[in-house]
């Protein structure tokens, strides 16, 4: 993708989720409505099936105002790490200050694009993205970021939205313009096939009549596997 058309389309986003973080009442509201009233429970989930364990290092990426903090916190506990990566220097400012309140010692924000992270290899337990690897321009290589960052047998969760199927596909072209417009989604990115493409393992469960998925890849215990990729 040409360098001009991944500026352009990170403005995009930045312009997106600058107003969300400006307006948390209203992107509380929106999140919300994007997961049929089901927040807690899918994003709680994408967290468990990280498989974390207390004292691990996580990184969520496009972590947005922290709303999957509370749960990331719970599963490492306070000797674990979150590192919270993201884009939008007004959703991190919405984020520090969730972690101010609640005392999360142990979450560190860092801006910048996910497609560029400056992070060592194999040095988190975990990754966790939800609804930001559609948001992303280079999203493929944002994915192949977040294989290099793993350690061997660490766990990549993607929790991400898609288009209707069966009779309310109906709606999709809506759907399309709406999530387009305020959340930066573009429904062409097939996820799940390039983790499966990077990790070559793949395990995919659908939610919210089949709205949503959760997808996830773990990193090779294979010696092997720190040479198949590298950038």
């Amino acid at each position: 993708m040409p360098n001009n058309l991944n500026d352009k389309n990170l403005e995009k986003v930045k312009r997106v989720y600058s107003f969300w973080g400006k307006f948390p009442s209203l992107y509380n509201a929106q999140d919300a409505i994007t997961f049929l009233g089901k927040a807690k429970t899918i994003r709680s989930l994408a967290v468990e099936k990280m498989g974390l364990k207390k004292g691990d290092k996580v990184l969520e990426v496009a972590c947005g105002s922290g709303r999957n903090f509370p749960y990331l916190v719970e599963a490492v506990g306070k000797g674990g790490f979150i590192l919270g990566f993201d884009y939008s220097q007004e959703m991190l400012v919405a984020a520090k200050q969730l972690c101010e309140r609640n005392n999360w010692e142990n979450v560190k924000l860092v801006h910048g694009d996910a497609a560029r992270l400056e992070i060592n290899k194999n040095g988190f337990d975990g990754v966790l993205s939800v609804l930001g690897i559609s948001a992303i321009p280079d999203w493929e290589k944002a994915l192949q970021r977040c294989y290099d960052v793993l350690r061997p047998g660490g766990k990549l969760v993607v929790c991400d939205a898609r288009l209707f199927t069966g009779f309310l596909k109906i709606l999709n072209p809506l759907v399309r313009r709406i999530y387009s417009k305020f959340a930066a989604w573009d429904s062409s990115k097939n996820i799940p096939e390039k983790m499966k493409e990077i990790f070559r393992n793949i395990t995919i469960k659908n939610y919210n009549m089949e709205t949503f998925f959760i997808a996830v890849s773990t990193k090779s215990l294979s010696p092997n596997a720190l040479l198949e990729r590298s950038f």
